[in-house]
């Protein structure tokens, strides 16, 4: 149920690979969170389907996520003020091995979801198409070195997610 709750968690790590920004500016950004908020609502929904738990890895719980994430800003900044309390600086590892070209553990968060859900007979659209998106990218960067790309688009990274099928 932990391991679970922790991989939910970190969903957010792709989104914050992908957008080129610290992981607290990303947190301040609505359409990023709403990209995180669809990876998690959708693992919840495989877990379900799965009857697996999850424990409680934050303050509030796994569940209650999605919701949070899609606040506005505002709100966000007020209910989730500890989330934010992080070097500005900071990133997350999966940025850090898309940054240098190596492989990430999207394999094991994304992947996982993806691949739970098969075993259940349900689908994972948007985990699928965010394993597909940093694959590619991970693929770029293996085959021409570190990759020469801007940020993803906060917007465009919203709609790919959200309208995944």
């Amino acid at each position: 149920a932990v391991q679970w709750g922790k991989l939910l968690l970190n969903l957010n790590n792709p989104v914050n690979a992908l957008s080129g920004l610290p992981l607290r500016d990303e947190l301040l950004d609505a359409d990023l969170r709403a990209t995180t908020a669809a990876l998690i609502e959708e693992g919840l929904t495989v877990l379900a389907a799965a009857r697996q738990r999850t424990a409680k890895v934050t303050p509030v719980p796994t569940r209650w996520l999605p919701r949070l994430m899609r606040l506005p800003t505002p709100a966000f900044k007020l209910l989730a003020s500890r989330m934010l309390k992080i070097d500005p600086r900071a990133r997350s590892s999966m940025a850090d091995d898309l940054a240098l070209g190596r492989r990430t553990e999207i394999g094991e968060l994304c992947g996982e979801v993806v691949k739970l859900a098969k075993s259940v007979g349900v689908r994972a659209p948007r985990n699928e198409k965010m394993l597909g998106m940093i694959r590619y990218v991970e693929l770029t960067a293996l085959a021409v070195g570190s990759p020469e790309r801007g940020p993803t688009d906060p917007v465009e990274l919203r709609k790919n997610i959200e309208t995944a099928l």
